[in-house]
This record gives structure tokens, sequence and C-alpha cells, in this order.
């Protein structure tokens, strides 16, 4: 078994400092399936545990770089790896006589805290801001006060001491210097020597029982990680010390580079041929066999009591040897060689448990049938007769298709999905009597019949989804602007759903809070990958 085990700050999280709801649902899934996942970070399970508490973690978290490792669900301590009594007494002689203003993590009579001076905490005020609810923050009025008990961390921010300084009076301990990931504040931290994520990381592979690490981090202090892992991954945002030693480069933490790392290694990918395109006689073949027999099956794929436009499309993908199939409790349009076709209009969210299921047996591929040119037809509901002249009516609103991909997101970048777009000429036939004024608002029967087939759209991987960028976005872009462009390009929909499936599909990448024009979100296009 393999252990994957991700730092948080810039590598699992994004610059908000929040997991993404794609990234927790991916992640649920392969742990509910056993895949053995974890997480090792400088935070303290308090903090850690409220970014992550939707996670389904199972396995012991690595916190305090390797200072405590802890339960999932409690954050009990499985270790003790408390700074000695001398190494305690160095750091409060140095902060007092530097005039350092340090955060000291230790348990006082059994109660974590964290211990900080109440006269001075300028330095400590962005963390202190950041976690006004944490109930482990207990203000001191001296030195030796916040020094008390047995102490495993301690960090100092943006240290008035000069770096060499700092080395020098903490050379019994381990040290780490980083900048902070959400602030322009730098911090310097202090543990037990010997004591790493590294040897933390050893210590979780021996406990759960995994035959090899694959590690995921983008900061120094992932280095030791980094060394003991059997293969290793820097996010793209990495500094450049970790990407020389990794075995090889993900997309950054905005793209979800570790998720979609791990699905892509934890899923079979079923064998699959992308199907030829646009074959719009065989289209117009599977209409034609359709009204001459609304019974007639093709294979074992049956059409008895199905709307024409969902038979004619069934027909049109499935070969003479598919089937319907009944696969982990739900049904299949069409199983056969090239995998699973399931034809659905609308209710994609209903899809969830199905795709759960058909993801584990086989390729699926999920056909959006989309009225791209309609005929509207009005009939009289008794004679027959053509009541109004026929209006025909060109679509290129994809508004309800990006909806349904939005009801589906968790399972887009799963190898073995591919979504289809096929835009169809239809007849509407809506039927009405004029003689009854009464039945004008009421809800009109009509029918709905397949002409033509004009557009076939596969989407077998992300960079498949770049189709639905406008041509004329310049290189930052905000939504309105995303909005503008998209009223000449080929395809449209409502901007902030459309936006949010190309940064959930890592073609777009919006930036953080500091990334505004007004208001208003920037949004740059992700550069093609090779």
């Amino acid at each position: 078994m393999t252990l994957f085990i991700t730092d948080l700050d810039g590598t699992l999280l994004n610059y908000a400092a929040k997991l993404k709801p794609r990234a927790t649902e991916m992640l649920n899934r392969m742990i509910d399936k056993g895949v053995l996942f974890s997480y090792a970070t400088a935070r303290s399970f308090h903090s850690a545990g409220r970014i992550t508490a939707e996670l389904n973690l199972k396995l012991p978290l690595i916190t305090y770089n390797g200072a405590i490792i802890c339960e999932p669900d409690t954050g009990k301590p499985l270790t003790d790896n408390f700074l000695t009594a001398e190494n305690v007494k160095t750091a409060l002689e140095f902060c007092r006589s530097k005039g350092e203003t340090p955060l000291v993590y230790a348990f006082v009579d059994g109660v974590e805290r964290v211990s900080y001076l109440e006269s001075d905490t300028k330095r400590n005020k962005n963390y202190l801001d950041a976690r006004k609810t944490d109930k482990r923050q207990y203000p001191r009025t001296s030195y030796d006060e916040i020094f008390e008990g047995l102490v495993y961390y301690i960090t100092l921010i943006n240290p008035v001491s000069e770096l060499s300084e700092l080395k020098a009076a903490f050379a019994d301990c381990n040290c780490i210097y980083n900048k902070d990931t959400y602030s322009d504040d730098y911090w310097f931290e202090v543990y037990k020597a010997g004591v790493s994520k590294a040897t933390a990381l050893l210590q979780v592979k021996e406990l759960v029982g995994a035959e090899k690490i694959i590690a995921f981090g983008d900061n120094l202090n992932d280095i030791p990680m980094f060394e003991v892992a059997d293969e290793c991954y820097a996010v793209g945002n990495a500094v450049p010390e970790l990407k020389a030693i990794a075995t090889g480069i993900i997309p950054c933490n905005e793209e979800m580079g570790v998720p979609v790392f791990m699905e892509k290694r934890t899923v079979t990918v079923w064998d699959y041929a992308v199907p030829i395109v646009q074959k719009h006689e065989q289209f117009k073949a599977a209409v034609h066999a359709l009204e001459s027999n609304c019974n007639l099956k093709s294979g074992n794929v049956g059409e008895l009591n199905e709307k024409p436009i969902h038979a004619a499309l069934k027909r049109y993908f499935s070969s003479d040897t598919d089937r319907e199939a009944k696969i982990g409790g739900f049904y299949a349009d069409s199983a056969g060689e090239n995998g699973i076709y399931e034809i659905q209009t609308s209710n994609w969210g209903k899809l969830n448990k199905k795709l759960d299921a058909f993801l584990d047996a086989s390729h699926v591929t999920v056909v959006y049938p989309f009225e791209q040119r309609v005929h509207n037809i009005a009939i009289h509901e008794q004679t027959g007769e053509l009541l109004k002249r026929p209006v025909t009516r060109n679509n290129r609103d994809l508004s309800g298709f990006f909806l349904e991909l939005y009801r589906i997101k968790g399972f887009l970048t799963n190898p073995n999905l591919a979504v289809c777009l096929v835009g169809l000429e239809i007849e509407k036939i809506r039927f009405e009597d004029p003689a009854n004024p009464r039945k004008r608002y009421q809800k009109r029967k009509q029918d709905k019949k397949p002409l033509a087939l004009l557009t076939e759209i596969h989407l077998n991987c992300a960079e498949d989804y770049r189709i639905f960028l406008p041509d004329n976005l310049p290189e930052t872009f905000t939504k309105k602007q995303f909005q503008a462009a998209l009223k000449t390009a080929t395809y449209r929909a409502e901007a902030s759903v459309m936006l949010q499936i190309l940064e959930y599909m890592s073609i777009v990448h919006k930036h953080g809070k500091t990334g505004k024009s007004g208001n208003e979100f920037l949004y740059t296009a992700q550069l093609l990958r090779d």
C-alpha cells in the first residue's frame, strides 16, 4: 500500500488557506475507497482541523513540523517530543535579553496552551487576529510565565535578532525560517532536535503498515520529508530548492495538483477509444429506424417507452453488441466494449451515485443533448391544423449544460469520465386549443422530434474544456469582461457557473484576495500544457 502525505499551506490549500470543495469531494472518495492519505503541516491540530474538518481522515496526522503526531478525530497526541529543560531555559533567556516576543506552545497543567506576552502583541498581530476563537491562547505578563509547562514548539514572528544570532542561540534544536504563505511576516520556528516531518512520516508509515511513501510539498520545511519519501512531488508554486530535489512537478495549489495527481495514480484507467465525431448520416439513420419501428432494438439496448431524442442518441452511440446493464445497483443506458454511455438531459445531480458505481467498472461517457436549432410549430389540439407559421430559433446558450457539469464536478477530472455535448436540430411541436383561452396559461402538451446532429464535442480531459474560452479575452480579466467576451463567442453561458467549471478544470485561475479590480476578482487563463 502507498501512503500519500501532503503539506497543507501552499500545497493542498489554496491562497485563501482553504480546501476547495471539489478537492474535498475527490479526497473523500479516494479515502473511502481505501487510499492511505494524511498530511504533515507546521500548523497545530486546532488550526489545521478547522480547515480540513470535512475530510474523512482516518490516519494519524503530523503537526508542528513533526513535533506532534496526533489522532485524526480528537487531536490527541501520539508522541511527546518536548523540548529539554535546557532548551527552554536557553530560549527564555535569549528572548528576554533580545526583546523577542515568542509564541510558546506547551501543555500547562495538562491543557494545551499558546502563551504570549499580552503587553506586546504587535509582531504577533496577524497570527492572533486570525485565531480570535482559539481557546488555547494564553496571554501572560512575564517571560517566566510564557515558558511554563511542557514546551514543544516556539515561534518568533518577525524576530528582531539577526538570523545568524537565532541559529546560534538555538543550535541544539531544530529550526526553520520561512516567509508566511498568507502575509509578509517571517517566522522562525523552534522544536526538538532530531524531530522533523521526515521522522514523523516514517513513524506514520510504520503505524499504518504502508510499503511506499509519496509526498507533496511547496516549502523548505518539506525538504526532510522529500528526502525519505519514495516519490516526492513539488507543486508548481513551490520554492526552487524543493523543485530541485523533487521526483516531478505537479500543477500548483490553486489548480488542486495534489488531489488530481492522486486520482490519476489510484484510479484504474479503463480502455476507451474516442469516437469519430459528427457522423451526421449515422444519426439520421438512427432517427429513421426509430420512426419506422418505435420498438426497434440495437443489439440488446431497448428503446421502448423512451422519448425520441433519448432513444435516437442511445441508438446512435450503441454498437450492435452493446446492451443495457445493471452495474452496482444502477442501470446503464448502454454498455459495451467502449464503456458505458448515459444520456442525460437534466438533473445530473442524480448521476453522482451512478457514477460512483460505474467508474469503478468501466469508462463512462455522459451525453448531454443540446437543442442547438429548434423549429417551433403550433398545431391545433383537435384538428392537427397548423396554427402559426413555424419559427426557427438558433441557440448558443450553454448555461444549462454548465449547470449540469457543476452538479457532477467532483468527477470531472476522473480519467474514466468523458462528457459529450451533442448539438441537435429538433422539431418542437406544441398542441394548442384556440377555442379554450383558459388553456393559454396551462402547461401545454408538446412533442420533441430529433431531425439532425449538428455538433458533437467530446470532453475527455481538462484541456478539452479550453474550447469554451472566448478568443478575445484579455490576459487578465474580470467576470464582467468574461461575460462581455462571451457575447461574440461560439458558445456562451452564464459567466459565474462557466467560470467555476473552467476554474475547476484549471483552465482559468482566480487570483487571491489582493488580485481584484475594484470589487471584482481577476482571472487569468492558464497556459496550454504540453
